[in-house]
């Protein structure tokens, strides 16, 4: 998943935009990221924040203006020209949609830069490492704005307040870029959730300043059909013996484990299943980590390690493409829910896990659940 940086981009622009007052009629306004610029032209080619293109147009009436880094308040924008604007740039324009709902002429065109939006996406992710937290969902109380979550093997009520911004993750992404506004009333136990805000002097309460919540599933699935040109795989997941439909994107982070490593784990997973009855998932309370996994791989999982652990383990292991994959191979996913019930989006998928399947077979919420948990970086926009 993605930095919460392009969250904090998305809500800049629109409480600014709020808060202007224009010279006629708002009919519409268009957000994302410049691909191009015909300045002869006075053209913009957008990728909007829901992923279409978009040609934005202006005329000699139309207003352009630069906002600071992180500056919400449109009084502070400063003048711009069409040359001015580069492609990588944020844009924000108001105005309205020509017929064919690709064009969009446009009378208020505010611009954020590439380096200013570098630069608010570093102290957003500054400041997400220092102040946020991560867990799963496990009780919910919309009448005292309260959520409880399970983050490793601590527990921590998070007190949202009317000012707390509360997002929710697109059905068919983990983008967050792609997130709405959403409610307490849709969060649900299980739901990996995001806080940002101080906590407590005792560490057990979050005052969150911001919210991002989603539900999602991890799955181990075996490998029918790999569809490179389609982005697509048809694979069975083997805890319901039901057909799903995984559609794998750029956004997609592929991992696969080397034999030994597997091999390794697989008996430290079988270790820790005969001496523990087996481990929980995370979604089921918080299983751990079992001490040494992941010795092999960096030292990582000892002691009081956990889902932190699996998550750097994972991230070292080297990439691995759609066409590497093959009929037959077990694969554990993470993914969306979906919208319309056709298929599911992968966010993250590891393979070479025949091992550990076979020596423990719920092992997979513990470890794509651990992986899932603000991994993916950049590339997987985040937070």
């Amino acid at each position: 998943m993605k930095s919460l940086g392009a969250i904090v981009l998305a809500t800049l622009f629109c409480v600014g935009l709020g808060a202007q007052t224009p010279a006629a009629p708002v009919r519409a306004r268009v957000t994302g990221m410049v691909v191009s610029v015909d300045a002869a032209a006075a053209r913009i080619t957008l990728k909007t924040d829901k992923g279409d293109m978009t040609t934005v147009t202006t005329t000699e009436k139309s207003f352009l203006r630069r906002l600071p880094p992180g500056e919400t308040d449109t009084k502070k924008a400063t003048p711009v020209s069409m040359g001015d604007i580069a492609a990588g740039d944020r844009v924000a324009a108001i105005g309205q949609f020509g017929a064919d709902q690709k064009s969009f002429e446009a009378r208020t065109v505010y611009v954020m830069s590439k380096a200013d939006v570098a630069e608010v996406h570093a102290k957003e992710e500054e400041d997400w490492q220092k102040r946020g937290t991560t867990g799963i969902v496990t009780a919910v109380d919309p009448a005292a704005k309260t959520i409880v979550i399970k983050a490793g093997r601590g527990q921590y009520t998070v007190q949202a307040a009317a000012a707390t911004q509360l997002l929710r993750y697109a059905p068919d992404s983990a983008k967050l870029a792609d997130a709405k506004p959403g409610t307490l009333g849709e969060i649900r136990v299980g739901d990996e959730l995001h806080a940002l805000g101080d906590k407590s002097a005792d560490g057990t309460a979050i005052t969150a300043e911001k919210v991002v919540s989603g539900s999602f599933r991890q799955i181990a699935a075996t490998i029918d059909v790999v569809d490179v040109a389609g982005g697509t795989l048809r694979v069975k997941d083997l805890a319901t013996k039901k057909p799903e439909v995984l559609k794998i994107t750029p956004d997609t982070v592929i991992r696969k484990l080397p034999e030994q490593m597997a091999a390794m784990m697989a008996r430290r997973y079988n270790a820790a299943a005969a001496g523990a009855g087996g481990a929980a998932g995370p979604r089921g309370g918080g299983g751990n980590w079992p001490q040494g996994a992941a010795s092999a791989g960096r030292g990582y999982g000892g002691p009081g390690g956990g889902r932190g652990d699996i998550k750097q383990m994972l991230d070292h292991l080297p990439a691995a493409q759609l066409a590497d994959l093959k009929h037959g191979d077990a694969i554990m996913v993470s993914t969306t829910e979906g919208t319309d019930g056709t298929h599911l989006t992968g966010i993250m998928m590891l393979a070479g896990v025949e091992p550990l399947l076979t020596a423990s077979p719920n092992s997979t919420r513990d470890i794509m659940g651990g992986w899932n948990l603000g991994g993916g970086g950049e590339g997987a926009e985040g937070n």
